[in-house]
């Protein structure tokens, strides 16, 4: 496949999807929170998670940097190599069962110092992306009653049942941390048949749970929406709304194997690295990285570029250290080389930006 990605028809592991949808469906912008924890209970069985990241341009590494983005593809193919791995059809009540309110950031932060629990749940729709769900969410109120609404954000059949106990596993958790045990759905729906491992929701769902249903959620008495929580603080409800505000704004549109080049790149700006290098570091063939490249429209040496001019422009701007020494920084033994190659990056020459910044030229 070559060309712009919106050209590009692409295919779940069992659904095709559109050209807009295969694009979006490799954008990374999903915090790494489940793959992170996904890690963690692999170590603690002396299982090595290495293989199931092999070839997304991925490490589990990098699953625990609070800056990292994957895409949706990249989480599904490692959790759909977990399950396979360990055989464990239970993964998504393990992973969900080691949440908490504190593992949904900022979000977590924010719903703990609302007024009341209806005010928390209103920042779920709005601000779930920052923590890393995999499944989209809606709240509904009718009558008496009000529902926590989970939908897939792509066709995996094979995977619902692991995003559904995950998400709804961590929930219960954050219900229960705002508001004490008392705290339950009256009943809970999933749209997938029982799984092997039903047994053990009557271990960890304290509510009636119904399968095969039309669609997944939490349905709760409308009562606990003007339950006042404790830990209500509005100064910091407000500030932490404001971060989860700028996070979702602050995430950079991009596909997950351009994500995946820059964050390794960003560490060896100075070193004379290739596209074979990069490839072999991110687990895939230098001929798919640069065809995934080149799928989103740039190459290596571009995405290469950008970032030592990015960088260049920063520490300009930022520091007094001399031009020649910053070209050395990114790799330039000779600081006319390095002007050539930032006048070709930016349009301007470094001591433009420089003075642009106020700070002397050296």
């Amino acid at each position: 496949m070559g060309g712009n990605p919106a050209n590009i028809v692409m295919q779940t592991a069992t659904n095709p999807l559109s050209a807009i949808e295969a694009a979006r469906y490799r954008e990374a912008v999903i915090p790494p929170c489940v793959l992170g924890f996904l890690v963690d209970l692999a170590r603690q069985q002396d299982l090595d998670p290495a293989p199931w990241f092999a070839g997304i341009g991925l490490t589990p590494a990098q699953c625990v940097d609070p800056e990292q983005r994957v895409s949706f593809r990249q989480a599904a193919t490692v959790i759909r190599r977990a399950l396979r791995s360990t055989g464990d059809s239970a993964l998504g009540l393990r992973v969900g069962q080691r949440e908490s309110l504190a593992s949904c950031g900022s979000m977590g932060f924010a719903m703990m110092s609302a007024p009341t629990f209806g005010d928390a749940l209103d920042l779920v729709p709005r601000y779930h992306q920052v923590t890393g769900s995999l499944l989209d969410l809606r709240v509904e109120v009718a009558g008496s009653r009000v529902s926590l609404i989970a939908s897939e954000r792509f066709p995996e059949p094979d995977l619902v049942c692991f995003f559904c106990e995950e998400l709804f596993c961590c929930a219960l958790q954050v219900a229960r941390a705002l508001l004490g045990p008392d705290c339950r759905p009256l009943w809970l729906e999933f749209a997938f048949p029982p799984p092997p491992h039903v047994a053990l929701y009557d271990h960890v769902f304290p509510c009636p749970v119904r399968f095969d249903a039309a669609m997944n959620r939490a349905v709760f008495d409308a009562d606990w929406l003007d339950a006042p929580l404790p830990t209500a603080d509005s100064a910091s409800h407000h500030s932490m709304v404001r971060m989860c505000s700028t996070q979702i704004r602050a995430v950079p549109i991009e596909d997950d194997a351009v994500s995946a080049l820059r964050a390794w790149l960003a560490g060896r700006l100075d070193m004379p690295v290739t596209a074979r290098d990069a490839a072999h570091a991110l687990n895939m063939s230098e001929r798919t990285l640069r065809r995934r490249l080149a799928e989103a429209g740039t190459g290596f040496q571009a995405v290469r570029d950008r970032l030592r001019a990015q960088q260049a422009e920063r520490w300009l701007r930022e520091s007094d250290a001399p031009i020649a020494r910053i070209g050395e920084r990114l790799g330039f033994s000779d600081a006319r080389e390095f002007r050539r190659a930032f006048k070709r990056w930016t349009g301007q020459v470094p001591s433009a930006v420089r003075t642009t910044a106020v700070r002397p030229d050296r």
